[in-house]
């Protein structure tokens, strides 16, 4: 006995229906953030990048410096040199207030070094005491490879500062997604990077501290 055709036809819309909710389910759980780790007050956590062996890593960290002071540190690109582990080079190809190009020369260990560049674009909201860096490639914008690097073809990701939540200190929080290029192994590229991502921040902190730490110090109470 043949079924009814629109119950047939009910039964195919009921059928899709339920499996484009298990497929936007499992997306969804596939890109919740897993826990790395939590050393030396920095949370580590990671999330696959579909379609790639990669992960999209990110830290959160809680620091009783100001917003400001974090953001000034990082928009300061012409000091990186000083601080920034593994950077070889940096040259600011161009500056306006809310837009930077920078061309990077990075040490990789046991690996030929890479270079890249990219856009970095900031949001701020003084008032609100919040500030973002948002960044990705732009090599187009910047000089051709020159042989002795291995170019890196995809980076992006970004910087968030915010007023913690007692009103004192910041929330500095870092996410970042690479493909370094060149026959790394996507497991060592993926351990690296939760190191190196932990080592910047801390970095960064170190600096921001060293720089404005006085200043923070001597300021009057208001």
């Amino acid at each position: 006995m043949r079924g009814h055709p629109v119950m047939a036809r009910a039964a195919c819309a009921v059928g899709a229906f339920v499996s484009i909710c298990l497929l936007l389910c499992a997306v969804a759980c596939a890109s919740e953030w897993e826990k790395v780790s939590d050393k030396s007050g920095v949370l580590i956590e990671r999330r696959p990048v579909p379609g790639t062996q990669f992960y999209e890593v990110r830290a959160t960290v809680h620091t009783s410096l100001p917003p400001g002071v974090i953001f000034d540190t990082l928009w300061n690109h012409r000091a990186y040199p000083l601080f920034i582990p593994h950077l070889k080079r940096l040259d600011l190809l161009s500056a306006t207030d809310d837009e930077h190009v920078v061309y990077e020369q990075v040490a990789v260990p046991l690996a030929r070094d890479r270079d890249y560049t990219v856009r970095l674009k900031k949001q701020v909201d003084a008032a609100a005491q919040r500030y973002g860096i948002r960044f990705a490639t732009a090599n187009d914008a910047g000089p051709p490879p020159d042989g002795s690097h291995v170019r890196v073809s995809k980076i992006q990701g970004s910087w968030t500062i915010e007023l913690g939540a007692d009103g004192k200190g910041s929330v500095l929080r870092y996410d970042v997604q690479t493909e370094p290029g060149g026959t790394i192994p996507s497991f060592v590229t993926n351990l690296a990077q939760r190191e190196a991502v932990a080592a910047l921040v801390h970095a960064v902190l170190k600096r921001a501290q060293t720089v404005y730490g006085p200043e923070i110090k001597t300021r009057p109470t208001e």
